[in-house]
């Protein structure tokens, strides 16, 4: 097989840890993380660095029950669990880079497996896709960080439809204002208002059947418009950057 740009094998259980060592250190908005649980500990230092960085850290872990469980509050933004082994090794970086491959590459250090780190934005919207559509939603869910103090200002967009979630779910009012682009003309404007509705599937209760929709529903002073993140086309609006803030007490 002839090499690919922006791909590199790993055939050793130290390259793969080393890999995803460095995939979580280079995260600045997201990281996805589906590994064995009796391997967690290997990555506990890097992933408690992320959530010092205000990554959104979604961690979904199998295998073993028996392992020890670390604190997820430490480690993660939201975690789920799956019993079965037939999750694969899945990690993605910003929706830009990761790797995929066999989670036996973790758990059995003499069979032959193999891993791929990818440096290939398109390969990792795949990933994290699957990621979310198929093993996520399979997961049952063990924690979610509390809802973060308001105001904040994020970049991650889906990080911020996270929130907003949870503000919804836990009954708090919150309102946005938020620098977006039109995606019927691409004209870039500030919109802001009450947030009415989050829909996604990153956390109970989901509000969308389709994994990769993220949108806000937030209402203007001309009626309610719907934002998505980034290359947005379903929504009205793409968002660039967007701050959430709980309505003040009358």
């Amino acid at each position: 097989m002839m090499a690919q740009p922006g791909l590199e094998i790993h055939r050793t259980q130290s390259a793969v840890i080393d890999a995803i060592q460095s995939l979580i250190d280079s995260a600045e908005e997201s990281l996805t993380v589906a590994v064995p649980k009796s391997s967690l500990p290997e990555f506990v230092p890097q992933l408690s660095a992320a959530i010092e960085r205000d990554v959104l850290v979604l961690l979904l872990v199998h295998g073993d029950a028996t392992a020890p469980t670390p604190a997820y509050e430490d480690i993660a933004t939201a975690v789920r669990t799956i019993e079965s082994n037939i999750t694969p090794l899945l990690v993605t970086a910003d929706t830009q880079r990761g790797l995929t491959g066999h989670s036996g590459m973790l758990t059995d250090s003499i069979a032959e497996y193999q891993a791929t780190k990818f440096d290939n934005k398109n390969l990792a919207h795949d990933q994290f896709t699957m990621f979310l559509g198929s093993h996520w939603l399979m997961g049952t869910e063990r924690y979610v960080a509390d809802v973060c103090e308001f105001p904040r200002t994020f970049s991650a967009f889906q990080f911020a439809v996270l929130m907003s979630a949870l503000a919804l779910r836990a009954g708090t009012p919150i309102t946005a204002r938020a620098r977006v682009l039109s995606t019927a003309d691409r004209t870039e404007t500030t919109i802001s208002g009450p947030v009415i509705n989050a829909r996604q599937s990153l956390v109970y209760p989901a509000s969308s059947k389709n994994p990769a929709e993220r949108s806000l529903t937030i209402e203007t002073e001309d009626g309610p418009v719907t934002v998505g993140g980034s290359g947005a086309t379903k929504e009205a609006y793409e968002c660039l950057k967007i701050t959430i803030d709980r309505v003040a007490d009358e």
